[in-house]
């Protein structure tokens, strides 16, 4: 039942050693009715050549949906697990609007194999990466996820911030340093407009919320939630940046969204695009 993934690969096998990072998850192919599982990978070791490559690629194999949160599916390999595979990769035309072009997984020749070579990828990957920067404070990266984490002073609060890298590119730690800190540079305006913003785009959804909250005597007819009361209401809890410039502002909205939060999207080029109520 799994012809149309395998289709999408070309026909010759090669054997590779390969390190496991993480099971991110599959898609549905409604067509054939089946999932695709992907985990990423920390390094392989090519078997013919005797190439190792510490970049990460993503390797695939199809479920059925019984099979999916099984030893077959989600619970088929574990982080950090090295083991000898046969893969196969996809197709040109199959990759063509891909990030990263992925491999099929054809066999599990052994699913645990010493090696040396990987064993040396995932010691330097155990290796903490630390910035000490001299506005951000210390930043610390996140390798499974690149993201460099730590806590900033915002508007006199503490506020967590992420920021988004490539983290195997030094100048994109770079950029997303910069645009943070010129978010930080100007912190009442952003927050004064953020707030605004919010508050324009949501005070309708929270008395809509404010009617249904059987809690709280609180009548939204009567004594509706205000565009600046919910702006006042309303702070910044975490801040994430990409090194493209563009941030995503989470804001605790004190239950006037029960336990959900405000989140604004925007960047330091476009301004402010939207702004949303996530659980």
């Amino acid at each position: 039942m799994f012809e149309e993934f395998y289709e999408m690969y070309e026909p010759e096998e090669q054997e590779v050693v390969a390190l496991i990072n993480r099971c991110i998850g599959g898609g549905y192919h409604s067509k054939g009715g089946f999932w695709s599982m992907t985990v990423v990978t920390l390094g392989m070791v090519f078997c013919d050549s005797g190439k190792v490559s510490a970049k990460e690629e993503r390797l695939e194999w199809p479920v059925t949906d019984e099979e999916r949160n099984s030893d077959k599916g989600w619970g088929r390999f574990c982080s950090e697990q090295i083991c000898r595979l046969k893969i196969r990769r996809m197709k040109g035309e199959w990759a063509q609007n891909l990030a990263v072009r992925p491999w099929c997984i054809s066999q599990v020749v052994k699913a645990h194999e010493d090696c040396p070579e990987l064993q040396a990828v995932l010691d330097e990957y155990h290796k903490p990466v630390v910035i000490q920067d001299e506005v951000l404070g210390e930043l610390k990266l996140d390798k499974d996820y690149d993201t460099f984490e730590g806590e900033i002073q915002w508007c006199g609060k503490d506020v967590l911030l992420s920021l988004e890298v490539n983290a195997e590119s030094k100048p994109s730690w770079t950029r997303a340093r910069s645009a943070a800190k010129k978010l930080l540079a100007d912190c009442e305006t952003w927050d004064k407009v953020m707030r605004e913003f919010a508050a324009k785009n949501l005070t309708g959804l929270a008395n809509d919320w404010l009617s249904q909250d059987e809690e709280n005597p609180r009548n939204p007819e009567t004594d509706p939630i205000t565009e600046e009361e919910l702006a006042r209401r309303i702070s910044m809890t975490s801040l994430s940046v990409t090194s493209g410039g563009s941030f995503t502002a989470y804001f605790d909205c004190d239950e006037m969204f029960t336990d959900h939060a405000v989140a604004v999207y925007g960047s330091l080029k476009k301004g402010l695009k939207t702004a949303n109520i996530e659980g």
